[in-house]
Formats: structure tokens, C-alpha cells, sequence
């Protein structure tokens, strides 16, 4: 008896305590469910620990940051990138291509003025001075030549004209005598002399292109990129176009001597 009475106790006690139990666990996920709804949980934010933070939309970019980083432009739109349209980069004929050409200098550029003094042509002379020749006309002083016979090529191209002009005669390079050439206008009327040795470069007038700026200046090229001359500025570049396009030959004298300034001993005609 003691331990039947015993047995239906212990089965009752057992009995009610799981039944509380399982109430306790009831009222528990009423209070936590209470508990999220008042601090603003709603499912599928971030009040949900399963889901994944999302990424910061847009609004979240720091103001004044354009693409990239870039600082944008007044109008809201960031800047464009070097090297864009119109940037350094296009091809011998102006079209996008080889990096190592700059593109054509712009249409409008206003060539350098005129640049030109007066000679007398029957009064051409050609005199030694140090380990140079000079050909002068009267006391003035007009070329320098590394030989003898480039002095006396000069003086037969000279003869036939009575200005001889010049293009970057002001520019103050290092090198400068790289970036001055020369011209000549107004003819003579005198009687045509022996011609001079001809060492030219031929080019067709219509294909002629100013390209630059690059480490080198502006560069006066002919057809398939040709390089025919560097000049200090876009006014000079266009001066000698100006000079070039009149002429189907470029020539020089001196060329190919050995001065440490080569430049200098080179004069330059156009012909043709």
C-alpha cells in the first residue's frame, strides 16, 4: 500500500511539472516576441540574425566623391579622364592611334609673323673664321657653315633671292638652333648661277600636318607621319606650313656634320 500510494505521487508530481513546463516555454515566446515587435524588428531585416548585412546603397557615398573617387565637375558630373576625347594619343592624320603621335594642333592657331631681313645678292662673300665659314653680304652677317663647300652652296641659293627669313629665331631653348630655320623670298632677277648640291626631302603639300605638343615641341610632318621639321610653338608650326605648302622639297645644307651643335650648321631651302 505505502509504496502504491508512493508510485501515484511521484507519477502526479511528474505529471505537473511538465505541464508547467511547457507553459513557462508559452509564456517566454509571447514575452520575446513582444519584446522584438517594440524595438522595430519585422522579418527579413536586420532585427533577423539568419540574414546578411546588405551592402550600402548609394546614398551612402560620402557627398562630393564622383566615380572612382574623381572630384566631380561643377555640374555634378565627374571630370574626364586624361587621355579622352581630344587628349594626347592620335595617329600621323589626326585620328586615334599610336600614343607616341600628339594629335594636329587646332585650325585656328595664328601662324608667327614674318621674320626676314634684306641682302644684297651681288654682294655675297664667303671668308674662314676659326674652323668655320660664314658667308656674309657686305659687313653683314648672315650664315654659319661647317665646310667651305656648304658656305659656297649657300651663297648660290642666296644669290637668287633678296630676303632671307627665319622661323624660331626668338625661342630661347637650350638647343635652340635646333628650332630656327630659314627661307628666302623676293627673287633677285639675277642670272641663274651653278646649283647647289641637293640633298631634299620630297613631300606632297596637300598632306602636310602640325602635330604636338610633346618633349620635342610642334612637329610639321608630311604624308605616312614623315617628320620634316620640329618647331618651338604651335605659331611657329604653323608659319613653316604656311612656308611648306607653297613647295614640294625641303632642302638643307650641312647636313650630316659633326658639331656638337649640328644644328647650327644647317640651312635650310624649299624648292619645287
Amino acid at each position: 500500500m505505502i509504496y502504491t500510494k508512493r508510485s501515484r505521487w511521484v507519477g502526479r508530481s511528474a505529471w505537473w511539472w511538465g505541464a508547467g513546463t511547457v507553459v513557462g516555454a508559452a509564456a517566454l515566446g509571447v514575452l520575446l516576441s513582444a519584446t522584438l515587435v517594440a524595438c522595430g524588428g519585422r522579418p527579413g531585416q536586420s532585427g533577423n540574425p539568419d540574414r546578411l548585412a546588405e551592402a550600402p546603397t548609394a546614398s551612402a557615398v560620402p557627398a562630393g566623391t564622383g566615380l572612382g573617387g574623381a572630384e566631380p565637375s561643377p555640374g555634378g558630373t565627374p571630370d574626364a579622364p586624361a587621355g579622352g576625347d581630344g587628349a594626347a594619343g592620335g595617329d600621323p592624320q589626326g585620328g586615334a592611334g599610336d600614343p607616341a603621335d600628339p594629335p594636329s594642333s587646332p585650325p585656328e592657331v595664328e601662324p608667327s609673323a614674318e621674320d626676314c631681313v634684306s641682302y644684297d645678292p651681288a654682294d655675297l662673300t664667303v671668308e674662314a673664321v676659326g674652323d668655320a665659314w660664314r658667308m656674309r653680304s657686305g659687313s653683314h652677317l648672315m650664315k654659319v657653315f661647317d665646310t667651305k663647300v656648304d658656305a659656297e652652296d649657300g651663297v648660290k641659293v642666296a644669290r637668287n633671292w633678296t630676303l632671307m627669313c627665319f622661323i624660331g629665331r626668338g625661342n630661347d631653348r637650350a638647343d635652340r638652333h635646333r628650332y630656327i630655320f630659314t627661307y628666302w623670298r623676293q627673287p633677285s632677277g639675277l642670272p641663274l648661277g651653278p646649283a647647289p648640291a641637293l640633298d631634299c626631302v620630297h613631300y606632297d603639300p596637300t598632306e602636310l600636318r602640325i602635330h604636338g605638343p610633346d618633349g620635342s615641341g610642334w612637329g610639321l610632318r608630311a604624308g605616312g607621319g614623315v617628320p620634316l621639321l620640329f618647331l618651338d610653338t604651335a605659331p611657329d608650326a604653323e608659319r613653316a606650313r604656311l612656308v611648306a605648302a607653297g613647295h614640294r622639297q625641303l632642302c638643307v645644307i650641312g647636313h650630316g656634320n659633326d658639331r656638337p651643335d649640328p644644328a647650327r650648321y644647317l640651312m635650310q631651302h624649299w624648292r619645287g
